[in-house]
């Protein structure tokens, strides 16, 4: 028999009935935070600028037992931003987590970087993420409470070397800080947000680059404290901690995820 005072013990990564929007979760990085949320049990609506990848990965979510639905969507616009939030609402009834994981990068000289590219890099990877966030806030803060999940990287701490990375290093850091201002301004709304900071990660991008350049790919590497690139898979428990109640104290918080690449 439980004694009184005792409480019965919370399933603290359960995400089950919890109802989750990730942005460019067709492919890569999105995907695999996506499937690992949708273990946990929450459903999982992908937003992806290709309706065709944002279907093949609700699939496989589907295919999981829980619901799931496909968006086509470009974040970089706040009409489809409300949009993908309002469709959620409308099938779900509540957006109680959102994945800004949406996000592009590039490897060029500063001297050689064309402000039209600089402003791509920032269109996507800045203001996507302000305005899905902004756009979750209409409904999160009516309903007091959510969560927000930002994607982004240890080149917003570190600067990246000998990658030439300017308008990249200097957009994720401007995630970093979006994010610890919203977790101020919307802890009152009950709305918790916190960042993922990758480090190196094996996607399809990077293989093409270890591919093109081996020696800079080692180079790369000799940098890392462990010596390798992380497995997207590293990511899952990050992503599901973060969105559940096992984190329900933490906001503002930025998680780092690099190998040790930033201790040195």
């Amino acid at each position: 028999m439980m004694d009184a005072k005792e409480k019965p013990m919370k399933p603290l990564f359960n995400l089950k009935e919890k109802n989750v929007l990730v942005t460019g979760g067709g492919r890569g990085l999105g995907k695999t935070m996506a499937l690992a949320l949708a273990d946990f049990g929450a459903n999982v609506a992908i937003v992806d600028i290709n309706l065709d990848t944002a279907k093949a990965t609700a699939d496989e979510i589907a295919a999981k037992n829980v619901n799931s639905l496909a968006i086509m969507g470009d974040v970089t616009n706040e009409l489809d931003a409300t949009k993908a939030i309002t469709a959620v609402v409308d099938t779900w009834s509540t957006l109680d987590i959102l994945v800004n994981n949406a996000g592009i990068a590039t490897v060029e000289p500063a001297e050689d970087l064309s402000l039209e590219t600089f402003k791509n890099i920032y269109d996507i990877d800045v203001n996507g993420v302000f305005n899905f966030s902004k756009a979750a806030f209409s409904v999160m803060s009516k309903q007091k409470y959510g969560n927000i999940i930002n994607v982004a990287s240890m080149a917003g701490i570190s600067v990246l070397y000998p990658q030439e990375h300017v308008h990249y290093n200097s957009a994720k850091a401007a995630v970093i800080m979006i994010t610890k201002s919203l977790a101020v301004e919307w802890a009152p709304f009950g709305i918790r947000v916190n960042a993922l900071a990758p480090g190196y990660m094996v996607t399809p991008p990077v293989i093409k680059l270890k591919e093109e350049d081996p020696d800079r790919w080692e180079h790369w590497m000799s940098r890392v404290p462990m010596g390798r690139a992380g497995d997207p898979d590293e990511l899952q428990g990050a992503v599901v901690y973060l969105a559940s109640n096992a984190s329900s104290y933490m906001t503002g918080h930025i998680m780092v995820i690099d190998g040790g690449y930033i201790c040195r």
